[in-house]
């Protein structure tokens, strides 16, 4: 594990959205997304890898989300170089994802002058998390009130909120699976595994059976959909994987492998199935070269995370989706081993 090319993308405002190979590309800006996916990793790393540096990535990157939501809860999602938001409040995934965050500092070992205010964003985002219309909104929503249950269990309206949003995701669920196609909607896209896990993770508080029986077909159906010859292969965005359709094969992302690394770990954590062990070594060795192109995603000299696998091999871009990705990936894998030993 190294943080430096985290740290490379971070600067005095927030994490940058791209790099240019292993440079920052600095007129590209930020985004909430990327940010509360930083945020994500930075709290969870709390316990493993204490420091000054990364308490001071904590509190940029939640003063960055502190900045980009409006007084009604709503966020902006981009910011330029120069500082200049450049888009209206809106919910959309990056509100899902600043309330997973929030929820993972909330449930993390930081102080409490770091998870003040990111109860104040928590509590500001989730009435319209909460309402939110797409379905990966929803999955986010559910990962930060799973954090955020773990760490204050008593909160019956935190367990009404994600019974309510888990039950939207089982109704879509049902709505769109048939005896072959066994998924939340009719095309496979981008960071698929979490809709399962907001499931295993609202089974995993709620204790509701029909939760798990969905997040186990569905997960299941998933891990089949991105196996080639024992090898992860996620769901390529040329094209995606529709219904009746055949799925694409590049360009693979990490953010994908990454969900999926997360959502096994809890998966198998849950019910012990050697299927989601499986699924778990096979998508974390698809950072190290264990995938269709048998080259390494994960760049061990720069501590970053390549930007794909295209049909012609890397993509060889490193940038902050990329890297978190990859980064929340390995520290599921610590806190595993440690769990395991």
């Amino acid at each position: 594990m190294k943080l430096d090319h985290l740290y490379a993308l971070t600067d005095a405002n927030a994490v940058l959205q791209h790099a240019t190979y292993s440079l920052p590309a600095k007129r590209e800006g930020y985004t909430v997304d990327d940010n509360a996916r930083g945020l994500v990793f930075a709290a969870k790393a709390q316990s493993l890898w204490p420091s000054e540096r990364l308490t001071e990535l904590q509190r940029k990157l939640l003063a960055f989300i502190l900045l980009m939501q409006s007084d009604d809860g709503k966020l902006h999602n981009l910011m330029d170089f120069s500082q200049r938001l450049i888009d209206e409040p809106t919910v959309g995934d990056h509100l899902g994802r600043a309330i997973w965050s929030a929820g993972a500092v909330i449930n993390s070992e930081v102080s409490n002058g770091i998870k003040k205010p990111a109860r104040q964003i928590f509590d500001r985002a989730l009435p319209w998390g909460a309402s939110a219309e797409f379905l990966r909104t929803k999955a986010y929503t559910c990962l930060g009130l799973n954090e955020r249950l773990q760490a204050e269990p008593d909160d019956q309206n935190l367990a009404q909120n994600l019974e309510k949003l888990a039950n939207d995701l089982l109704q879509q669920y049902e709505k769109c699976r048939d005896h072959e196609w066994h998924w939340f909607e009719d095309t496979l896209t981008y960071d698929n595994a979490r809709l399962s896990q907001a499931l295993f993770g609202a089974y995993q508080v709620l204790k509701n059976k029909s939760y798990l029986e969905a997040a186990e077909e569905s997960l299941a159906f998933l891990i089949q959909a991105t196996t080639i010859d024992g090898r992860h292969a996620p769901i390529g965005n040329s094209g995606w994987y529709s219904k009746r359709g055949k799925a694409a094969l590049y360009d693979q992302q990490p953010v994908d492998a990454g969900a999926m690394v997360e959502t096994s770990a809890l998966a198998y954590r849950l019910t012990g199935k050697s299927l989601y062990e499986n699924a778990f070594r096979q998508a974390l060795g698809w950072f190290y070269g264990e995938n269709t192109r048998s080259v390494a995603v994960y760049d061990g000299t720069s501590g970053g995370c390549y930007d794909g696998i295209t049909p012609k091999g890397l993509n060889e871009n490193q940038g902050s989706e990329s890297t978190i990705s990859f980064l929340l990936a390995a520290t599921t894998a610590i806190e595993n081993l440690g769990q395991n030993t």
